[in-house]
Protein backbone atom coordinates (compact mmCIF):
# COMPACT_ATOMS: atom_id res chain seq x y z
CA UNK A 1 0.00 0.00 0.00
CA UNK A 2 2.87 2.32 0.57
CA UNK A 3 4.59 1.49 -2.31
CA UNK A 4 1.21 2.76 -4.35
CA UNK A 5 1.12 5.97 -2.75
CA UNK A 6 4.49 6.58 -3.57
CA UNK A 7 3.82 5.90 -7.17
CA UNK A 8 0.71 7.96 -6.81
CA UNK A 9 2.88 10.54 -5.11
CA UNK A 10 5.28 10.77 -8.30
CA UNK A 11 2.88 10.51 -10.87
CA UNK A 12 1.22 13.28 -9.43
CA UNK A 13 3.98 15.50 -8.89
CA UNK A 14 4.72 14.67 -12.56
CA UNK A 15 1.40 15.62 -13.68
CA UNK A 16 1.95 18.84 -11.89
CA UNK A 17 5.21 19.69 -13.60
CA UNK A 18 4.15 19.22 -16.81
CA UNK A 19 0.93 21.34 -16.34
CA UNK A 20 3.07 23.98 -15.05
CA UNK A 21 5.17 23.58 -18.04
CA UNK A 22 1.72 23.85 -20.45
CA UNK A 23 0.87 27.00 -18.61
CA UNK A 24 4.45 29.23 -19.17
CA UNK A 25 2.91 31.20 -22.15
CA UNK A 26 4.05 34.14 -23.24
CA UNK A 27 2.37 37.55 -23.90
CA UNK A 28 1.37 36.47 -27.13
CA UNK A 29 0.36 33.15 -25.65
CA UNK A 30 2.75 30.77 -27.28
CA UNK A 31 4.16 28.60 -24.89
CA UNK A 32 7.89 28.89 -23.50
CA UNK A 33 10.49 26.46 -23.75
CA UNK A 34 12.99 26.35 -21.26
CA UNK A 35 14.92 23.31 -22.85
CA UNK A 36 15.97 21.41 -26.02
CA UNK A 37 14.66 17.81 -24.33
CA UNK A 38 11.09 19.75 -23.81
CA UNK A 39 11.21 21.14 -27.65
CA UNK A 40 11.93 17.80 -28.55
CA UNK A 41 9.15 16.38 -27.07
CA UNK A 42 6.97 19.08 -28.65
CA UNK A 43 9.09 18.65 -32.11
CA UNK A 44 8.21 14.57 -32.30
CA UNK A 45 4.76 15.98 -31.85
CA UNK A 46 4.63 18.54 -34.54
CA UNK A 47 7.25 19.11 -36.55
CA UNK A 48 7.31 22.99 -36.43
CA UNK A 49 5.88 24.13 -33.02
CA UNK A 50 4.94 27.53 -32.53
CA UNK A 51 6.84 28.35 -29.48
CA UNK A 52 8.78 30.53 -27.47
CA UNK A 53 12.59 29.68 -26.91
CA UNK A 54 14.47 30.69 -23.83
CA UNK A 55 17.42 28.80 -23.61
CA UNK A 56 18.11 28.56 -19.78
CA UNK A 57 21.75 26.03 -20.20
CA UNK A 58 22.69 29.18 -22.21
CA UNK A 59 22.12 31.58 -19.78
CA UNK A 60 23.63 29.28 -17.33
CA UNK A 61 26.90 28.80 -18.88
CA UNK A 62 27.20 32.26 -19.63
CA UNK A 63 26.65 33.33 -16.01
CA UNK A 64 29.61 30.81 -15.11
CA UNK A 65 31.82 32.38 -17.75
CA UNK A 66 31.21 36.04 -16.28
CA UNK A 67 32.22 34.16 -12.84
CA UNK A 68 35.21 33.00 -14.03
CA UNK A 69 36.59 35.86 -16.00
CA UNK A 70 35.96 37.68 -12.97
CA UNK A 71 38.04 35.24 -10.78
CA UNK A 72 41.10 35.01 -13.51
CA UNK A 73 39.86 32.04 -14.33
CA UNK A 74 40.26 31.78 -18.75
CA UNK A 75 39.59 29.06 -20.47
CA UNK A 76 40.11 29.05 -24.57
CA UNK A 77 37.91 26.42 -26.37
CA UNK A 78 38.63 24.95 -29.83
CA UNK A 79 35.14 24.32 -31.18
CA UNK A 80 35.98 21.64 -33.84
CA UNK A 81 34.06 19.95 -36.26
CA UNK A 82 34.36 15.70 -36.40
CA UNK A 83 37.67 14.70 -38.45
CA UNK A 84 39.50 18.42 -37.77
CA UNK A 85 42.31 18.13 -35.83
CA UNK A 86 45.59 19.95 -34.44
CA UNK A 87 48.54 18.80 -34.25
CA UNK A 88 50.08 20.88 -32.03
CA UNK A 89 47.35 20.53 -29.04
CA UNK A 90 50.51 20.01 -26.29
CA UNK A 91 52.78 22.90 -27.71
CA UNK A 92 49.27 24.99 -27.79
CA UNK A 93 48.59 24.22 -24.68
CA UNK A 94 51.72 25.06 -22.66
CA UNK A 95 51.77 28.27 -24.76
CA UNK A 96 48.27 29.40 -23.22
CA UNK A 97 49.47 27.98 -19.42
CA UNK A 98 52.22 30.83 -19.37
CA UNK A 99 49.14 33.35 -20.06
CA UNK A 100 47.08 31.27 -17.45
CA UNK A 101 45.16 30.19 -19.94
CA UNK A 102 43.47 26.38 -19.93
CA UNK A 103 43.08 24.77 -23.52
CA UNK A 104 39.85 22.77 -24.24
CA UNK A 105 38.54 21.42 -26.67
CA UNK A 106 34.78 20.26 -27.89
CA UNK A 107 33.61 18.18 -31.14
CA UNK A 108 30.94 20.11 -33.45
CA UNK A 109 28.63 17.74 -35.01
CA UNK A 110 27.48 17.74 -38.36
CA UNK A 111 23.79 18.81 -36.67
CA UNK A 112 23.68 21.73 -34.70
CA UNK A 113 21.28 22.71 -32.08
CA UNK A 114 17.28 23.61 -32.57
CA UNK A 115 16.90 26.94 -33.55
CA UNK A 116 16.51 28.94 -30.61
CA UNK A 117 19.41 27.02 -28.43
CA UNK A 118 23.06 27.19 -28.23
CA UNK A 119 25.51 24.30 -27.39
CA UNK A 120 28.57 26.53 -27.04
CA UNK A 121 27.61 30.01 -24.56
CA UNK A 122 30.16 29.30 -22.39
CA UNK A 123 33.45 28.85 -24.90
CA UNK A 124 31.81 31.63 -27.16
CA UNK A 125 32.11 34.08 -24.57
CA UNK A 126 35.33 33.21 -22.89
CA UNK A 127 36.83 32.91 -26.25
CA UNK A 128 35.53 36.54 -26.62
CA UNK A 129 36.85 37.73 -24.04
CA UNK A 130 40.59 36.30 -24.56
CA UNK A 131 40.24 38.26 -28.14
CA UNK A 132 39.33 41.38 -26.08
CA UNK A 133 42.35 40.89 -23.63
CA UNK A 134 44.65 39.72 -25.93
CA UNK A 135 44.25 41.18 -29.36
CA UNK A 136 42.18 39.51 -32.42
CA UNK A 137 45.76 37.24 -33.64
CA UNK A 138 46.74 36.12 -30.28
CA UNK A 139 45.59 32.59 -30.83
CA UNK A 140 46.24 32.72 -34.17
CA UNK A 141 49.42 33.51 -33.25
CA UNK A 142 50.48 31.12 -31.01
CA UNK A 143 48.78 28.32 -33.20
CA UNK A 144 51.81 29.56 -35.81
CA UNK A 145 54.55 28.75 -32.87
CA UNK A 146 52.94 25.51 -31.54
CA UNK A 147 53.12 24.41 -35.17
CA UNK A 148 56.37 25.08 -35.69
CA UNK A 149 57.20 23.65 -32.23
CA UNK A 150 55.77 20.56 -33.27
CA UNK A 151 57.11 20.14 -37.29
CA UNK A 152 60.58 20.51 -34.92
CA UNK A 153 60.26 18.06 -32.54
CA UNK A 154 58.53 15.91 -35.36
CA UNK A 155 60.57 16.18 -38.77
CA UNK A 156 59.79 12.59 -40.12
CA UNK A 157 55.68 13.22 -39.52
CA UNK A 158 53.91 13.02 -42.79
CA UNK A 159 51.07 14.90 -43.31
CA UNK A 160 48.04 13.53 -45.32
CA UNK A 161 47.25 15.70 -49.06
CA UNK A 162 44.27 17.17 -47.60
CA UNK A 163 45.46 18.50 -43.90
CA UNK A 164 47.93 20.84 -46.20
CA UNK A 165 47.38 24.18 -47.46
CA UNK A 166 45.62 24.31 -50.76
CA UNK A 167 49.01 25.61 -52.58
CA UNK A 168 50.46 23.92 -56.13
CA UNK A 169 52.97 21.07 -55.26
CA UNK A 170 53.80 21.04 -58.96
CA UNK A 171 56.69 23.33 -59.89
CA UNK A 172 55.08 23.51 -63.67
CA UNK A 173 52.00 24.68 -61.88
CA UNK A 174 51.27 28.65 -61.36
CA UNK A 175 48.46 28.50 -59.52
CA UNK A 176 46.50 25.34 -57.27
CA UNK A 177 43.87 25.34 -59.76
CA UNK A 178 46.23 24.58 -62.40
CA UNK A 179 47.98 22.30 -60.21
CA UNK A 180 44.61 20.21 -60.58
CA UNK A 181 45.02 19.21 -64.25
CA UNK A 182 48.28 20.10 -65.22
CA UNK A 183 50.13 16.86 -64.16
CA UNK A 184 47.88 15.16 -65.89
CA UNK A 185 48.00 17.08 -69.01
CA UNK A 186 51.91 16.95 -69.36
CA UNK A 187 52.06 13.43 -68.15
CA UNK A 188 49.77 12.37 -71.59
CA UNK A 189 51.33 14.59 -74.20
CA UNK A 190 54.30 12.58 -72.94
CA UNK A 191 52.79 9.70 -74.06
CA UNK A 192 54.19 8.01 -77.37
CA UNK A 193 51.91 4.79 -77.76
CA UNK A 194 54.17 2.93 -79.38
CA UNK A 195 51.65 0.42 -81.08
CA UNK A 196 48.91 0.27 -79.00
CA UNK A 197 46.43 2.35 -80.85
CA UNK A 198 43.65 0.43 -78.87
CA UNK A 199 44.84 1.27 -75.84
CA UNK A 200 45.20 5.34 -76.52
CA UNK A 201 41.07 5.00 -78.16
CA UNK A 202 40.05 3.80 -73.98
CA UNK A 203 40.50 5.21 -70.85
CA UNK A 204 43.05 4.71 -69.22
CA UNK A 205 43.62 4.98 -65.60
CA UNK A 206 47.07 5.28 -63.58
CA UNK A 207 47.01 6.06 -59.79
CA UNK A 208 50.49 7.40 -58.51
CA UNK A 209 51.63 7.80 -54.68
CA UNK A 210 54.34 9.22 -53.37
CA UNK A 211 55.68 11.70 -50.78
CA UNK A 212 57.26 15.07 -51.04
CA UNK A 213 59.60 15.40 -47.99
CA UNK A 214 59.94 19.21 -46.74
CA UNK A 215 63.29 19.74 -48.82
CA UNK A 216 61.05 19.04 -52.19
CA UNK A 217 62.42 15.29 -52.45
CA UNK A 218 60.31 12.81 -53.40
CA UNK A 219 60.26 8.61 -52.22
CA UNK A 220 57.80 5.95 -51.72
CA UNK A 221 56.76 6.26 -54.79
CA UNK A 222 54.22 3.53 -56.06
CA UNK A 223 52.16 3.74 -59.17
CA UNK A 224 48.83 1.29 -60.65
CA UNK A 225 47.12 1.36 -63.71
CA UNK A 226 43.67 0.32 -64.96
CA UNK A 227 42.03 0.02 -68.03
CA UNK A 228 38.40 0.00 -69.44
CA UNK A 229 38.92 -3.52 -71.39
CA UNK A 230 40.72 -6.28 -69.50
CA UNK A 231 42.37 -7.02 -72.47
CA UNK A 232 44.34 -4.32 -72.22
CA UNK A 233 46.21 -4.57 -68.57
CA UNK A 234 48.94 -6.55 -70.85
CA UNK A 235 50.37 -2.57 -71.13
CA UNK A 236 50.00 -1.78 -67.46
CA UNK A 237 54.15 -1.42 -66.65
CA UNK A 238 54.25 0.59 -69.97
CA UNK A 239 52.04 2.97 -68.06
CA UNK A 240 53.07 2.29 -64.95
CA UNK A 241 56.99 2.71 -65.46
CA UNK A 242 55.80 6.14 -67.71
CA UNK A 243 54.31 7.19 -64.35
CA UNK A 244 56.84 6.68 -62.42
CA UNK A 245 59.53 7.97 -64.60
CA UNK A 246 57.35 11.25 -64.68
CA UNK A 247 57.32 11.66 -61.19
CA UNK A 248 60.90 11.27 -60.65
CA UNK A 249 61.70 13.74 -63.43
CA UNK A 250 59.53 16.35 -62.35
CA UNK A 251 60.10 19.40 -60.26
CA UNK A 252 58.00 19.32 -56.81
CA UNK A 253 57.71 21.87 -54.48
CA UNK A 254 57.04 20.86 -50.71
CA UNK A 255 53.43 21.17 -49.21
CA UNK A 256 53.05 23.94 -46.44
CA UNK A 257 51.27 23.16 -43.46
CA UNK A 258 49.71 26.64 -41.89
CA UNK A 259 52.68 27.97 -44.48
CA UNK A 260 55.36 25.65 -42.96
CA UNK A 261 57.13 23.20 -44.75
CA UNK A 262 56.20 19.85 -44.32
CA UNK A 263 56.46 16.47 -45.77
CA UNK A 264 53.51 15.47 -47.32
CA UNK A 265 51.53 12.77 -48.96
CA UNK A 266 50.78 12.84 -52.91
CA UNK A 267 48.48 11.76 -54.82
CA UNK A 268 47.91 12.08 -59.03
CA UNK A 269 45.64 10.69 -61.17
CA UNK A 270 46.91 10.56 -64.60
CA UNK A 271 43.94 9.58 -66.95
CA UNK A 272 43.28 9.48 -70.81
Amino acid sequence: MKFIIILFSLFFLNSCNQKTELEKFDKNGKPIVYSEEVYMKMWFKNRNPDVTVIDTFCINQKTKAVNDIKNGKLTYTLINGYGMYDYSDKEMTELLLKKSIVLNSVLKPCMGPRKGFNWYCYAELMNSEIEKKFGEKFIDSLRNIADKQFIEKNPGHVFSFHECDTTSRYSNAKSYEEYLTKPKDDFMNGLDYPGMNKVKKERVNTEVFFVIYRDGTIGNIKAKSDFSKAKNKIFAKYFESKALDFVKKSKWKPAKYRGINVNSEMYLNLYN
